[in-house]
Order: structure tokens, then sequence, then C-alpha cells
């Protein structure tokens, strides 16, 4: 009996401190130069628009620790929060390849074309381009940046205008991580 309590103590100790020696994947992330992570976008990055005066400059990205299968990126940048939590759209891409870790400060402002590599989806401002954000009074909203690693070498946009939505729905099962960066803006 005391032999088999033995073996089964071995046993446990053994697995533990094998599971404690394995190397740990670093994990996918985003950051930005242009704002830290919880705090407000700056004046830079506000609609020209609307009732905002910003210049409507998109901020930079960056990434990193994205999964080696990785065959191209693609990322959303929005209001979840806003219309009653349905989101609000700012701006999204596709078609990023593998190779790009970053996307430059205004990298968004010419329509259709990302600059760096890459496709821009429309808008909920019906554009397809960078549209900052353009906040109701009252207090400060979430915007969040999400990066997704996905295994598709490209997505074909021929026929149809490509959406986030539409996008959101091509992704499903095909996006191996995803990182996302929140920002704070208010009116």
């Amino acid at each position: 009996m005391m032999r088999n309590w033995t073996l089964f103590a071995l046993s446990l100790f053994l697995g533990c401190s094998a599971a404690v020696q394995q190397p740990q994947t670093p994990r996918f992330e985003v950051t930005s130069a242009t704002f830290a992570a919880g705090a407000t976008l700056p004046d830079r990055t506000m609609l020209n628009g609307l009732d905002c005066t910003g210049p409507n400059v998109s901020p930079a990205l960056a990434w990193r620790n994205a999964p080696a299968a990785t065959r191209s990126f693609a990322f959303v940048f929005d209001d979840y929060e806003a219309r009653g939590g349905d989101g609000f759209v700012h701006w999204a891409a596709y078609n990023i390849p593998a190779t790009v870790s970053a996307i430059a400060e205004n990298a968004g402002a010419a329509e259709g074309e990302l600059a760096g590599g890459g496709r821009q989806a429309y808008n909920d401002f019906l554009r397809r381009s960078y549209g900052g954000p353009c906040p109701p009074e009252g207090p400060p909203h979430k915007y969040r940046f999400t990066v997704y690693a996905t295994d598709l070498p490209s997505i074909d946009d021929a026929g149809t205008p490509m959406t986030w939505r539409k996008l959101r729905f091509i992704l499903r099962g095909h996006v191996l991580a995803e990182a996302s960066l929140t920002g704070l803006r208010g009116h």
C-alpha cells in the first residue's frame, strides 16, 4: 500500500514539474505609439466632420507574437458600446500581408488601399478609410482596435463592397489569434 502511495506521489510530482518546465508561447499583442492602453486618444485622431473638427489622423498600430501559421492580418477599430451595444465601425482593413507587423500613423487617410499593405473595408461612415472618433456629449466612449491573425492568404473582394460585417463573417473559423487595444475619447 505504501509503495502505491509513493509511486502515485512521485508520478504527480514529475507530472507537475514537467508542466512547469514547458516554455510558454508569447501572447499575441497589439500596441500603439499614438496612445497607451486605456488612455485618451489624442485630438489629432478626432474626426473632421459632423460636429468635430479634428484632423482625422489614424493612429499607429503595431503587433507582435503572431502565430507562425499566420497568412494575413485584418483589423477593426470600433466604438463597441455605441448604438446601444451594436457598435460603430470607424476603420477596418484586411489582406494585410503576414510580413507586416505595423501600420504607420495616418495610414488610413486615402480611400481603398491601406498604406503599408492591405485593403480598407467600408466603415459605418460609408467610406473605405479611417473615420476618427466623434462621440456625443457625455462620458468618454471606449474605442477598441482588434487585430486578427488569420490563416487566409487573401480575401477575394471582387463583386461586392467589403464591409466589416461581411469581413467578420468571412473570418469565422480562420482566426488564429486576436489582440485588442482600447482607448478612450470624450467630446
